[in-house]
């Protein structure tokens, strides 16, 4: 009996150890996720000065695009998660200052995008971003030199001058086609030639006669010998070129001396005025006329993605936004998406890639890069089509106007 319990203790010992020895080893833990990078991007705008609210709404649509990016799990280049984080400097709209920022942001922080400048800041920045590969998202070409082939990494968050005034001038042969005649007025600034030419160009394919400009000092607040000399001229459009954006509120005291001075006649607004300024400057018996081509976001004809980024900035700053918010935000979420799933950390291969992309925007189209036939590179992008006016001082968006493509799309 004592030899049979050993025989079988002596079995269940050698049965656990040859179990034990076939057992397979206890996988081993799988690593945690690396936790996501930061990527940087640059914002280079004039956030003080008169130019304040235009690089206030540029930084805006930016930031809203990050923060979209952000919400959908950041990007993932070559494998690596990041997430966007801002880094925001105060041009002041100065080309030194736009410079000095830019060479901080590139040269010591490593940055590979940088959006916002306006006007002269963003010549300071493109001599920066250009010669180091440096992607850059500029307004406007201040000067033609800012624009061609020679300068690959800069795209521009506004469409073509030219686009600035179709819808308007489409609206116009529509509604208003005994209107013949227009004068331009506007700040003598840098960008003010590039809304000259793009007035001459295009009003006259609407059945429109351009009258020249006057030129004023941007410092102006008194514009009743100005207007005087326009309305020599009696024209039956009054031009108001880049005095929206480069001057702001101003652009509403200069229209209510243009009604005071007895002008009754149509008032197009190329550019973008803050938002609710109008309202609160120029009385509503002279709010009226005034073809613009801000929008009524609760409009029928505007697209249900353009009002979701209205009310949602709107939201996030607390303020009414203006157009140019749109502009921005749909061209750098266009990016973002597209940087999501790209191999490499090569900027050369991100704008050459980046340029042939293609991304449903807010504006009810397709987006994607064009202006070749005019700058010498595809760099620009359609916006809405949309013009509105002031009627009886209430902004009326309800034309949509047909797109030019054949101005700036080569076959």
């Amino acid at each position: 009996m004592k030899k049979l319990a050993i025989s079988m203790l002596a079995a269940v010992i050698v049965t656990a150890m040859l179990a034990g020895g076939c057992a397979k080893p206890a996988p081993a833990p799988t690593p945690a996720p690396e936790p996501p990078k930061t990527l940087d991007i640059g914002i280079i705008a004039p956030l003080t000065g008169p130019s304040a609210f235009i690089g206030t709404e540029m930084q805006n649509g930016i930031l809203l695009a990050m923060d979209v990016q952000n919400e959908q799990g950041g990007v993932t280049i070559a494998g690596q998660k990041y997430l966007l984080n801002a880094i925001i400097r105060d041009s002041k709209g100065d080309i030194l200052i736009g410079k000095s920022t830019a060479e901080e942001l590139v040269l010591d922080k490593g940055v590979k995008v940088i959006g916002g400048p306006f006007v002269g800041d963003a010549v300071g920045v493109q001599t920066v971003t250009e010669p180091n590969k440096v992607i850059a998202f500029l307004l406007v070409p201040a000067v033609p030199t800012m624009t061609g082939p020679n300068r690959p990494y800069t795209f521009f968050l506004s469409p073509p001058f030219e686009l600035m005034y179709t819808n308007i001038a489409a609206y116009l042969q529509k509604f208003y086609p005994e209107a013949k005649t227009v004068r331009s007025i506007g700040p003598d600034l840098a960008d003010l030639p590039m809304f000259t030419t793009a007035a001459e160009t295009v009003l006259p394919q609407y059945g429109l006669e351009w009258l020249g400009v006057e030129k004023f000092p941007a410092s102006t607040r008194d514009f009743t010998p100005i207007i005087s000399r326009l309305l020599a001229t009696n024209p039956d459009i009054v031009d108001t070129t880049s005095t929206p954006g480069s001057l702001g509120a101003i652009y509403a005291l200069m229209v209510k001396q243009l009604r005071e001075a007895g002008f009754n006649g149509i008032i197009i607004t190329p550019g973008i005025p803050p938002p609710g300024v109008m309202e609160e400057v120029v009385p509503k018996q002279f709010l009226t006329k005034i073809v613009t081509i801000e929008v009524d976001p609760d409009s029928p004809i505007v697209s249900q993605a353009y009002r979701d980024v209205h009310y949602r900035a709107k939201a996030k700053y607390n303020e009414t936004p203006a157009p140019l918010i749109h502009q921005v935000y749909n061209i750098t979420k266009g990016f973002f998406e597209f940087l999501n799933g790209q191999d490499t950390m090569d900027t050369t291969a991100w704008m050459e890639g980046f340029a042939k992309y293609h991304w449903q925007g807010i504006y009810g189209f397709e987006s994607y890069w064009m202006g070749k036939k005019k700058y010498g590179i595809d760099r620009f992008t359609f916006r809405g089509a949309w013009a509105s006016e002031y009627k009886d001082g209430k902004l009326d968006t309800n034309f949509t106007a047909p797109i030019p493509y054949d101005m700036f799309v080569e076959k």
